[in-house]
């Protein structure tokens, strides 16, 4: 019999004309596949092996008949759920036929049956059969989904976890460090005072020197956390202006070159545009560009350089911040943008940082409508891009039309030393 045939009918009776008769008559009219078995014991070797759909079994027959045959199918796990039809010429009183029924049959057929009856009723049987399998079949699919996504889910809530336990881990580690380097700072003074000898200014500048920068690394940290935490309440607002952007960048880059030059680091500014308006933030322009910056020194040795470029990308600015540090693993290139993450082990690391810095002006591009990409390659260097829409279609209601000449006040050097704060320590 073909292999195509979607069914598997089992035919038992010890009448071989009897089944000659029925298996011909099935493979007229039904895609089946007909298998013939003359005794109930021959029957049930069949099942043990085969999978079968439909069962039409004789009742009166040598040996075991067709009430026994079938209350054994009955019992098996594997065999009890197939449907049995009965079809006889002797056991026609009602009595049998409830016997049948008892023990689980689907249908009582009486000889003589019409072909035509038996074969409809044949294929009623097969194709409730056919929307149970697919009904299963639907139902293991979603199974097998909500099963994929509950681990998915179980791997991402435990990967989560992991995130901030090692954030904890982290933050701790940030209080701690600046809190112990001030406390040593206060005591070293107090050693000074105590002696009553005079105290050289040198010592003393260094000592404030140290707490301030400390200071700064505390404060860059609340002001992260605080400002993350707003975020994820929806109460973070943004103060759009209109904005000369080109020099923006431009003032903020170049604010940094005594931090770059204190550490033996190329710094190179260019751009295509001399000018280009855009309804931003100043201070979450600023944040971002320092952050992009100070990570860039953070990873890049002495004798390295960074690049600054500003392209003219239509209606958007690419901004692109270059180095040619240490770069980032695949892995780590995966989750760079991601909260809590670090490219440093806390125990193992060589530079200082939360591990939200990323995930908090990626925000703050987003809310200006653009996106952050970066490219990497371990030992080789590292480009973050960032893409900056103009915004000038943006809702004036939400707008100031102010457009002075960005200047460098203290208020931005603070900004600087803030968030610069740990790459000195």
């Amino acid at each position: 019999m073909s292999q195509r045939c979607r069914y598997k009918i089992l035919i038992v009776d010890d009448n071989h004309n009897n089944l000659f008769t029925l298996r011909e008559l099935i493979k007229a009219y039904i895609d089946a596949e007909v298998i013939e078995a003359d005794c109930g014991r021959e029957a049930l070797a069949v099942l043990y092996d085969t999978r079968v759909d439909l069962i039409i079994l004789d009742i009166q027959m040598e040996g075991m008949d067709g009430f026994e045959i079938a209350s054994l199918i009955k019992k098996r796990k594997k065999t009890k759920d197939i449907p049995i039809v009965f079809l006889t010429a002797a056991y026609k009183s009602e009595e049998f036929k409830k016997r049948g029924y008892e023990i689980g049959a689907v249908d009582y057929l009486v000889k003589p049956i019409d072909e035509y009856q038996l074969i409809n009723r044949i294929s009623v049987y097969l194709s409730l059969i056919e929307k149970e399998r697919n009904v299963n079949l639907l139902l293991e699919q979603k199974v097998a989904e909500q099963i994929k996504e509950l681990r998915k889910a179980k791997e991402e809530a435990e990967a989560a976890n992991e995130a901030k336990s090692m954030f904890l881990a982290n933050v701790s580690h940030e209080l701690r460090t600046p809190i112990n380097i001030l406390l040593s700072s206060m005591q070293l003074i107090d050693l000074y005072i105590e002696d009553e000898q005079v105290v050289e200014k040198k010592k003393l500048e260094d000592k404030l020197y140290i707490q301030k920068q400390n200071c700064y690394r505390l404060l860059r940290l609340v002001n992260n956390l605080i400002d993350i935490t707003k975020m994820d309440a929806g109460h973070f607002i943004l103060n759009f202006k209109k904005c000369n952007i080109i020099n923006i960048i431009e003032s903020i880059t170049m604010s940094i070159v005594p931090y770059i030059n204190n550490r033996g680091i190329e710094l190179i500014f260019d751009t295509e545009l001399e000018e280009m308006e855009v309804y931003c933030d100043l201070d979450a322009i600023e944040r971002i560009i320092l952050n992009l910056l100070s990570n860039a020194i953070k990873f890049t040795p002495a004798g390295g350089s960074i690049y600054v470029e500003l392209k003219d990308l239509g209606n958007t600015l690419g901004i692109y911040v270059k180095d040619t540090g240490i770069g980032m693993s695949e892995e780590m290139l995966e989750q760079v943008f991601e909260r809590f993450k670090q490219g440093d082990n806390l125990l193992t690391r060589r530079n200082e940082g939360s591990g939200i810095g990323l995930s908090l002006i990626k925000h703050l591009i987003e809310m200006h409508g653009g996106s952050i990409g970066v490219k990497s390659k371990y030992q080789t260097g590292s480009e973050f891009f960032v893409k900056l829409p103009r915004n000038l279609d943006r809702d004036t209601a939400e707008l100031s039309e102010e457009n002075e000449a960005y200047r460098l006040d203290n208020n931005v050097v603070q900004k600087v030393n803030i968030e610069f704060s740990d790459i000195y320590v």
